[in-house]
């Protein structure tokens, strides 16, 4: 099950790279407009996203989430495929 621990770490790393988007994004906007680290849904992403790319359009923290969140999802299929489940 390495493609298991792999998919977590993939998970963990992508989580980093979520942090480090709000705090770009917290040091350019307002007290009362910050984004909070707590809490993660579909609508907050979207939030992010969206803030990340119009303040910081160089930035790399998004194609780096994008890129472990990919691997994640490739290795946890990888890993149902080795233990079995489609068969």
């Amino acid at each position: 099950m390495d493609f298991l621990s792999l998919a977590a770490t993939c998970g963990i790393m992508s989580g980093f790279c979520i942090f480090i988007e709000i705090g770009e994004i917290n040091r350019k906007l307002p007290d009362n407009e910050q984004i909070s680290y707590i809490g993660m849904h579909p609508a907050k992403m979207s939030k992010i996203k969206e803030q990340y790319d119009r303040l910081c359009p160089s930035g790399y923290a998004e194609m780096w989430r994008v890129i472990f969140q990919t691997a994640m999802f490739v290795l946890l299929g990888l890993t149902a495929i080795a233990a079995g489940v489609f068969h």
